[in-house]
């Protein structure tokens, strides 16, 4: 058996000593303790949020579509802006109407014509309740344009029933039925009338030109017709008086057709 050395026991008892002393957990230090229990807590302070933008307000569909739409180009502007002096300047070319307020008498003729007659003669006058304006049928009735006014004047009543009319080698009887238009109508419209019916009706070249002489002598002032023709007092005379203040033709046309 092996004897240990007596300095290595001493040093082993002095290693045991000084690890029995010591304690194994060492006391917390009270200051350190107490320090650590009185500190509150510290709560973190949250950043405030960043405020943010208003939404962009909303915008009416009527803006965006102005927004939207194309822009006139800068030409087209100054054409525009030109416009109301070419229109002007374009207007001021224009034909001026006669003053007078007749388009002439065989053109007021056929309206009062399609107005007041057509019903009975026929739309182109070729006849009906009343009788036939065409194919000579006029003239055969009145030779002379007087004679044929002076019964649009007067009509049926004028003229009396049962009594003859127009040319007496015609025998024409008054049957009734023919309104008188002297109070209707004024004397133009009814010379009107009357000559339409001879001139485009019946085709007469002398009713044509007698009205075209009529309405120069009504643009001139020579010839006033805006009266009347009195239904009761009228006479072939009379009309006769006024045909001739157009200067067209014979006395003895104009009398005897």
């Amino acid at each position: 058996m092996t004897e240990i050395p007596e300095h290595l026991l001493k040093r082993s008892r002095q290693a045991r000593g000084s690890t029995a002393d010591e304690p194994t957990d060492k006391a917390a230090d009270p200051a350190s303790v107490a320090g650590t229990a009185s500190a509150p807590p510290t709560d973190e302070v949250p950043s405030a949020p960043e405020p943010a933008e208003p939404p962009a307000a909303p915008v009416a569909p009527y803006n965006a579509a102005a927004n939207d739409r194309r822009k006139i180009p800068w030409w087209a502007a100054s054409a525009l802006i030109l416009l109301p002096v070419w229109a002007i300047t374009y207007v001021g070319t224009l034909e001026r109407p006669p003053e007078s307020g007749s388009a002439g008498l065989l053109a007021d003729g056929a309206h009062v014509y399609e107005a007041r007659c057509a019903a009975c003669h026929g739309a182109g006058g070729e006849g009906g309740v009343g009788p036939a304006m065409t194919d000579g049928e006029v003239f055969v009735t009145f030779p002379t344009v007087a004679e044929h006014i002076v019964w649009v004047v007067s009509g049926s009543t004028g003229a009396g029933l049962g009594n003859p009319y127009g040319d007496d080698a015609a025998g024409r009887v008054v049957a009734g039925g023919m309104p008188g238009f002297g109070d209707a109508l004024t004397a133009e419209e009814l010379i009107g009338v009357v000559l339409y019916e001879r001139a485009h009706l019946s085709h007469s070249e002398f009713d044509e030109g007698l009205a075209d002489a009529m309405d120069e002598a009504i643009h001139s002032g020579d010839l006033d017709l805006e009266g009347h023709l009195d239904p009761e007092t009228v006479t072939v005379d009379e009309v006769l008086d006024l045909l001739r203040s157009a200067s067209f033709g014979t006395d003895d046309q104009l009398a005897n057709g």
